[in-house]
């Protein structure tokens, strides 16, 4: 059984194993600062009691809705657990009445463009060496 909520201290270590797994770029204490700061934005997907997906974003200055991170495990990928977190994060700005959500996709990560263009978002911009390690990444925005 798939069960979306929001995060809860206790999945701590299971989101910085999936972080690990998926990305290893950010420190761990993000996820906390996270929870601490902005903890309706950071929701996480359960299957059979496991956390297996998560999704952090925050509102920006601005106002803007803004997606820090979305991860699922490999092994739980193509199963629509990153189109539910990703829905129900969309949900969470529409609430607070964001006109639009941005989000940052590495240039060689063609999977996460195409799943984020699945879900209406468009490219607006590239980033140039925007990563640590110098990618680049393209800049995607969805109107609400």
């Amino acid at each position: 059984m798939n069960i979306i909520r929001k995060f809860e201290p206790p999945d701590f270590p299971s989101v910085i194993s999936i972080e690990k797994q998926v990305f290893n770029e950010h420190d761990p204490f993000f996820y906390m600062q996270f929870y601490e700061t902005c903890s309706d934005g950071f929701i996480v997907a359960q299957v059979n009691g496991f956390i297996v997906g998560f999704i952090v974003g925050f509102l920006t200055p601005d106002v803007k809705g803004r997606i820090f991170s979305l991860a699922v495990l490999p092994a739980y990928q193509n199963r629509g657990i990153g189109s539910s977190l990703l829905k129900e994060i969309i949900e969470v700005f529409r609430e607070i009445k964001v006109t639009e959500i941005i989000l940052e996709v590495r240039q060689g990560n063609v999977k996460a463009k195409r799943f984020y263009e699945r879900h209406g978002f468009i490219t607006t911009d590239v980033m140039e060496k925007y990563y640590n390690d110098g990618e680049s990444a393209y800049l995607m925005r969805l109107e609400m």
